[in-house]
């Protein structure tokens, strides 16, 4: 997660909580599970990430955000660099004429095939799902801007709403692609227009997908308490009738809540986290099996138990999360690689934190293998490789040596 945004007077406001509760330092660092070193260079002015934070929060009985709050940020130092975003920024927010008009274009511009871009947005849509970003990068900027285009040149008829469907899609797909890279606030601007183009369409399944990547663009920036508001005014409003709901009714629901249930849980409300974990359980028993919906993300019982196994993370409970995992509903399909691949460094922490280095090492170097390009953006997957190297009683194996040079880590 990106470094907190924090109040002047933290290390006054940490201190104050620390001793109104009677800790001493080392028994807030034992409490919360963050080592004593960083609670030391916190109460001295030093800054964390979020889910540093949320560990402090829980041990001290506040929410998450009672430590952070606007103000100047700190500089981002391992964000994407600019240059890498710029043709796709071109093609999320380009730049806009006297008119307010978009300035991009294309030599063929003018040439439109509706089956040409669906195909093209198949193939894209692979290429994400089997986390070949390197790939990726280059073949999203011509994406969006052909989607556009169409847009432009089929101005009527359901020719226009078809290339309006890919254009939401491809949208999507764009903001769920930024998110991985932590761009996040261009992540925001891509998919708040799909969800213009959803409007359009009136189409229920593409409006709630594109909420659900909103409130995770909005999760990556700490802005917990509005993720719960805005997923479960959505859910609300979308809760379908049990008795003849489809399953692409439950997944709109159901995901949703799940992602409240998420934010609930890093914000130290883990009473609101069960309620909407609860009912995110129901909906994927009431499916059945895992759900593809229209813009190719799934949901259903395994999605939802992975739900579990992540809360069980946040509040910091890994036996609780290592017995889930070895529970997960079986025969019910596949989710999402992204979102089996996540819950995989849960696993590999849980296990960590266990003492079963073995089999965290084991996780690891099977998602290494099999998902680089992936793991390689993701900060919890340095930091379960850290724990691993520093949990280690020996010399490290050459797969965890293989780890520890993969993120480019001193062992």
């Amino acid at each position: 997660m990106p470094e907190a945004t924090t109040h002047v007077d933290l290390p006054n406001k940490i201190r104050t909580l620390r001793m109104s509760r009677g800790f001493t330092q080392e028994e807030l660092a034992t409490a919360s599970g963050v080592s004593l070193g960083v609670v030391r260079k916190i109460e001295q002015g030093g800054t964390a990430r979020l889910e540093t934070y949320h560990a402090l929060a829980r041990a001290l009985g506040v929410v998450t955000m009672t430590f952070v709050s606007a103000g100047p940020p700190e500089p981002m130092l391992d964000g994407p660099p600019e240059t890498m975003l710029a043709p796709i920024r071109a093609a999320v927010a380009p730049a806009m004429n006297l008119r307010g008009e978009p300035m991009f274009g294309t030599a063929d511009a003018t040439e439109v095939s509706l089956s040409r871009l669906a195909t093209t947005m198949a193939t894209v849509s692979t290429i994400y799902h089997s986390n070949h970003y390197d790939e990726l990068a280059p073949l999203l900027p011509p994406l969006l801007l052909s989607a556009q285009h169409h847009v432009i040149q089929l101005d009527d008829g359901q020719a226009r709403l078809d290339a309006l469907r890919v254009r939401a899609n491809a949208y999507n797909l764009a903001a769920r692609y930024l998110i991985q890279v932590r761009a996040h606030d261009l992540a925001l601007t891509a998919i708040q227009h799909s969800q213009q183009d959803a409007l359009t369409l009136s189409d229920t399944s593409l409006l709630s997908a594109a909420l659900s990547i909103q409130a995770w663009a909005m999760m990556r920036q700490g802005r917990f308490r509005e993720v719960v508001d805005l997923c479960v005014h959505a859910a609300e409003e979308l809760e379908p009738r049990m008795s003849r709901a489809t399953a692409e009714e439950l997944s709109s629901w159901g995901t949703l809540l799940s992602r409240a249930s998420t934010a609930a849980a890093r914000d130290n409300r883990p009473d609101k986290a069960d309620e909407y974990d609860s009912l995110v359980i129901m909906a994927g028993n009431r499916i059945g099996y895992e759900h593809y919906g229209s813009v190719d993300w799934s949901f259903g019982p395994l999605t939802a138990a992975l739900k579990q196994t992540e809360n069980a993370m946040v509040v910091g409970d890994h036996g609780k999360a290592v017995e889930l995992f070895g529970r997960l509903p079986r025969g019910v399909g596949r989710t999402v690689s992204s979102t089996w691949n996540r819950a995989r460094l849960d696993e590999a922490r849980a296990n960590t934190r266990i003492g079963d280095v073995s089999r965290a090492t084991e996780i690891m170097t099977g998602l290494r293998l099999k998902a680089p390009e992936w793991l390689r953006y993701q900060q919890l997957g340095h930091d379960v490789t850290r724990e691993i190297a520093g949990t280690a009683k020996r010399r490290l194996t050459d797969d965890q040596r293989a780890l520890v040079d993969f993120f480019s880590l001193v062992d």
